[in-house]
């Protein structure tokens, strides 16, 4: 039949890389991935205002770890983008990174920072409270999933966020 469009099948590699990210991560509230640039978006969600000197110091901090954490890894020509989103008394902290260079480990790094410096102002997902040991063989499998995502790239916009305790991924 004629004019029938072909429906196109999901990179599954890519929902699940975003599904493990925010179940080991529920600070994370959203997180999607652009073929068209290449970046993967990691947006925190703070339910109170940050003022300009605080996100200045805070993004300066952020930039210098992270610039360290390459440093260390050896890792050349990463590219990140720090910004925020203000909606009425919501405060999104956006983090774009490209996908040829972040890890796991700089994703742990990025989180980790966010819950000391702002702590329960991120309004956090229903994430794993699991052992140290279960949280090991989560990174190890979102380490993976990211090195097949690398390979197999995602051809679809996808993102994921948590909504009511569960976490949703769409391909837009």
């Amino acid at each position: 039949m004629q004019g029938l469009k072909e429906e196109q099948t999901v990179n599954m590699d890519g929902v699940n890389l975003l599904v493990s990210i925010l179940l080991r991560y529920p600070e994370i509230g959203t997180i999607s991935f652009d073929p068209d640039t290449g970046y993967l978006k990691i947006t925190f969600t703070l339910d109170k205002m940050v003022l300009s000197d605080e996100f200045k110091k805070f993004k300066k901090l952020l930039l210098d770890s992270i610039s360290a954490y390459h440093y260390l890894e050896k890792i050349e020509n990463a590219k990140i983008s720090i910004n925020t989103d203000l909606q009425e008394n919501t405060l999104f902290m956006n983090i774009l990174r490209d996908m040829d260079t972040v890890s796991q480990n700089e994703i742990k790094l990025i989180s980790t920072l966010m819950n000391e410096h702002f702590g329960d102002a991120i309004i956090k997902g229903c994430g794993s409270t699991a052992e140290n040991d279960n949280e090991l063989v989560q990174e190890d499998l979102i380490d993976r999933m990211l090195g097949n995502v690398k390979l197999n790239h995602v051809s679809e916009r996808i993102i994921g966020i948590w909504e009511e305790g569960r976490v949703l991924v769409f391909n837009k």
